[in-house]
């Protein structure tokens, strides 16, 4: 399985990898079949087909001269999943914290961090404000403790951006609803124009549903009290992070207990999400902590 990696965004890219899947394909049946050129010169098609791939990890070039593409072997779409121990894979655990708004909308970050987990130790941690250029409402404040002159001065994602995605690759992403967590890396990374994250996702409140059934509730609160793990810093990144991170570990531990030894394994256990909220938080609430939409992912 290979972790977190990063590929332009777009309905293109995706209807090329589509057609690969079905096998090698030329520059000139791609440019046809994808970008809709019947009948494209072969040097404007190998032009327009690799400004579209060039980059992309899930392809490779074949042919004389490079004219032919293919996935490439080993790459994330033709990976079989790993069955390397839960406890030996790599974790970038993540938590953000918003303006209060929508993903992709109004909704900007203005605060993130990442904890490394490998072989279930607890690593670094990069953490930082985010000046996003927005006014950050005072049920925001009330809830986090940021303030819009606190983010003045701090760097802007786009700045921080090739960090962030050092720390995320190759990695698991795991947060508490990953949903949320990813949603808002992913609409960040877009305005910042960079490629986009795909791979394998864990959220832990799902893990929780599953590991824990007799917890009424699922909130980073009742999990960190269920394992005795105090919150430092609440709803600020680097403190919910780094709970998450000492929950992750625990929980993989508990999954080993059961079993559930691989990735495969653990994913067949948790089986399909339940269909709850969407876990977007409206305002200041942190109910993005109760309800996840993707327990577990491969994908995007």
């Amino acid at each position: 399985m290979t972790g977190v990696h990063f590929a332009p965004d777009g309905v293109l890219v995706r209807q090329a990898l589509r057609r690969l899947e079905d096998g090698p394909r030329s520059s000139v049946e791609l440019a046809a079949e994808v970008l809709g050129m019947h009948g494209c010169p072969p040097a404007m098609a190998r032009r327009l087909v690799g400004q579209l791939l060039d980059g992309i990890p899930e392809v490779a070039r074949e042919g004389e001269g490079g004219d032919a593409w293919r996935l490439a072997a080993g790459g994330p779409r033709t990976r079989k999943p790993t069955a390397r121990r839960l406890h030996d894979l790599r974790y970038a655990v993540v938590d953000v914290e918003t303006n209060g708004g929508v993903a992709g909308g109004n909704g900007r970050v203005v605060e993130i961090a990442i904890v490394d987990v490998d072989r279930g130790a607890i690593g670094g941690c990069f953490s930082t404000l985010v000046d996003a250029g927005v006014a950050i409402p005072p049920s925001i404040t009330r809830l986090t403790g940021i303030r819009t002159e606190m983010t003045h001065g701090a760097p802007s994602f786009s700045q921080i951006c090739d960090r962030v995605r050092g720390h995320l690759r190759g990695r698991v992403f795991v947060a508490h609803n990953a949903a949320y967590d990813w949603g808002f890396l992913r609409a960040e990374m877009r305005r910042a124009g960079s490629g986009l994250p795909r791979g394998p996702r864990l959220c832990t409140v799902h893990m929780a549903r599953r590991l824990l059934p007799g917890l009424e509730r699922r909130g980073l609160d009742s999990v960190a009290d269920y394992y005795g793990i105090e919150i430092r810093e609440r709803h600020r990144a680097r403190g919910d992070a780094v709970a998450t991170a000492r929950i992750l570990v625990r929980m993989l531990a508990d999954a080993e207990r059961r079993g559930w030894t691989t990735w495969p394994a653990l994913r067949e256990a948790l089986g399909p999400v339940p269909g709850r909220g969407r876990g977007r938080r409206r305002g200041p609430h942190p109910e993005r902590h109760e309800h996840a939409n993707d327990g577990m992912s491969d994908g995007t």
